[in-house]
């Protein structure tokens, strides 16, 4: 009988990846290197999620449920296929559910303290990134009210002392001290704040200022605040929705800074659970379960209104069953339902009455802050191209959401009724389908996390090998940094990944990219020829340094893009291909860094030390 599972495995699609992290359960496309000449023979993959990223998780209890389904050890019924209804999907998953039941841990002192003693080791090792993720996890742990809790904060604080991060740590010591931290050691608690303030009277701040703004710097959309004026929604043969620039942009631009609607965050004690905001870690636990942290009260309530009350006491058993960032799909959905007053009844009758409806966000006025019709505009949106080869992934995935959450008592409160239920189980299917496509996401590569998100108006933005602007996703907001000349009419296109100039031979994906660079039948190419004196004496010219890497880095990328904005028209040269990349890679540096100073100057004011 093994040698029998063995061939069957062997022959089912997740095969490579279940034992092994080189996973392929469709045809991939490798990246082939562009000619540098005129001729055309480059073919790039297209897809929003590198298969490294979107399948980099998969749960224990899921590999073994997609083992039984095709080997129906014990006579489980017929195979099921990527053509069986969902239905027998989920009949299968609940004939099965004792294959991916698994505890959850609750919180526990013992716990917390044996954790709380790692977090110490890594500390005393200098290990200040993992000693602060140890002590998040001790945090969790922690039971509320305790003094656990109060000791886990005043360990993290230590670790922010030794770190120069003086405005976290006097945030800690305040967590310390509201939550129960013993008597005993307050002296030690009360000699490190008195010397973190001391030095920030010194005015030893890593920074609270941002020296370059990172926020959008053209008009605004009257409606949507966080995109440019003179940009809209434009449909385009082979690649379905898109954005359209109505006017013209220049580089240097930064057109587009949306905080996503929803994000689903790979790390449970690195990022807010909300916002996806990082704060160096200094984060608050949920009380109620140990699977989710926030940066604020604020963001820990909301997000417990709008997702975490059907996830809080269920995060191990949706651990077991993770496939991917198809978690976003259940979030999305109560998400929806949230917004829908949780009459998953009114949910119901508008998701099957509206199939015709808007799929354009530009028609919402975002200013209202109307959760309802943003949530219906994304819900409208189509599919185009379906992922058959991930059909039989995506069903299963969704059955195996729906059992877990049925059994949590609140939505088996507000699901009640046989339609209602086989209405939940396939909207999460018709979510995964489509999130698949629309997430975008962001690799963190200092704590091997991926944050996905989803959101009405960058999930527009298709790719291209020769993109205009700058796509970034840093701790939960995306910005689009024009990176050449946008004209009137252009569509604005960013790289998922590869580049004319960076093919990424190693990238793979499920779809065939059909950009300009990679469209046979296109006029585009490289040219070859040697640029004007003019423009080689501009490049020559040489940036004088003042000692500072944020404004010497800002100066070199003013440089670059006055050089492109006069240039422009001679693009692609090949001559151009280096410093595009220089500029991508000095974007990407100034966001991280305005990211990290945004980030502690919102700590700072939460005490008092800035306005």
């Amino acid at each position: 009988k093994w040698v029998k599972i063995q061939n069957l495995w062997k022959n089912s699609l997740l095969c490579t990846f279940l034992f092994s992290t080189n996973f392929a359960p469709f045809p991939l496309r490798s990246c082939r290197h562009p000619s540098r000449v005129k001729k055309k023979s480059a073919i790039f993959p297209l897809f929003r999620l590198q298969t490294t990223n979107m399948f980099s998780i998969v749960g224990e209890g899921f590999k073994t449920l997609f083992l039984q389904m095709h080997c129906q050890i014990g006579g489980g019924g017929p195979r099921l296929g990527p053509n069986s209804d969902v239905i027998a999907y989920r009949d299968f998953v609940l004939q099965n559910q004792a294959l991916i039941d698994v505890p959850e841990k609750g919180k526990c002192n013992r716990w917390a303290s044996e954790l709380r003693q790692d977090g110490n080791r890594l500390f005393l090792s200098r290990k200040f990134d993992d000693a602060l993720a140890k002590f998040n996890e001790s945090i969790c742990a922690a039971e509320t009210g305790t003094e656990h809790l109060g000791m886990g904060f005043a360990n993290r604080s230590a670790v922010y002392y030794e770190m120069d991060e003086h405005e976290y740590c006097l945030a800690n010591i305040e967590l310390a001290k509201r939550n129960h931290y013993p008597e005993k050691f307050a002296p030690k608690l009360e000699a490190r704040e008195f010397t973190c303030r001391a030095m920030l009277d010194d005015g030893q701040s890593k920074g609270t200022t941002l020296n370059n703004s990172i926020g959008l710097n053209v008009s605004p959309n009257p409606k949507i605040p966080f995109i440019a004026d003179g940009i809209a929604m434009k449909r385009y043969p082979g690649f379905g929705r898109g954005l359209v620039a109505e006017k013209d942009f220049q580089p240097g631009n930064i057109i587009l800074e949306e905080s996503p609607m929803l994000k689903l965050v790979g790390s449970r004690f690195n990022y807010c659970n909300n916002c996806a905001g990082s704060f160096q870690g200094s984060l608050i636990p949920c009380p109620g379960c140990t699977s989710a942290m926030y940066c604020s009260e604020e963001c820990l309530e909301k997000d417990y209104r709008f997702w975490h009350r059907f996830e809080c006491g269920l995060a191990d058993k949706l651990q077991n069953v993770m496939f991917g960032t198809m978690a976003m799909a259940p979030k999305r959905f109560f998400f929806g339902l949230t917004a829908f007053r949780d009459d998953i009844q009114e949910m119901m009758t508008y998701c099957e009455e509206s199939t015709d409806s808007n799929d354009d966000p530009f028609v919402v006025d975002h200013t209202k802050q109307d959760l309802l019709e943003q949530f219906k505009v994304l819900h409208q949106t189509k599919l185009n191209p379906s992922m058959p080869e991930l059909e039989s992934v995506m069903r299963l995935s969704a059955a195996t959401f729906y059992a877990i959450f049925m059994k949590h008592p609140l939505v088996e409160q507000l699901v009640t009724t046989d339609s209602q239920k086989d209405f939940m189980l396939r909207c999460i299917l018709d979510y995964i389908r489509k999130d698949t496509a629309l997430s975008l996401d962001s690799n963190e590569v200092a704590t091997c996390t991926t944050i996905s998100t989803l959101s009405t108006i960058s999930s527009l933005v298709n790719h291209s090998c020769d993109p205009n602007i700058i796509m970034h996703i840093r701790y939960g907001r995306i910005r689009f940094w024009v990176l050449r000349p946008i004209r009137k009419g252009d569509q604005i296109v960013a790289s998922y990944g590869p580049t004319w100039w960076d093919p990424q031979p190693s990238y793979k994906s499920i779809f065939k990219c059909s950009c300009p660079v990679c469209d046979e039948s296109s006029n585009w190419s490289i040219h070859e020829e040697t640029l004007p004196a003019e423009a080689q004496e501009h490049l020559g010219v040489k940036i004088v340094g003042v000692n500072n890497p944020d404004i010497d880095q800002t100066n070199v990328l003013k440089h670059l893009h006055h050089f492109f904005t006069r240039y422009g028209h001679l693009h692609p040269n090949a001559s151009f291909g280096p410093k595009l990349d220089v500029c991508k890679f000095l974007i990407i540096g100034l966001i991280h860094r305005g990211s990290f100073t945004l980030e502690r100057a919102k700590v700072a004011a939460a005490q008092g030390l800035i306005n």
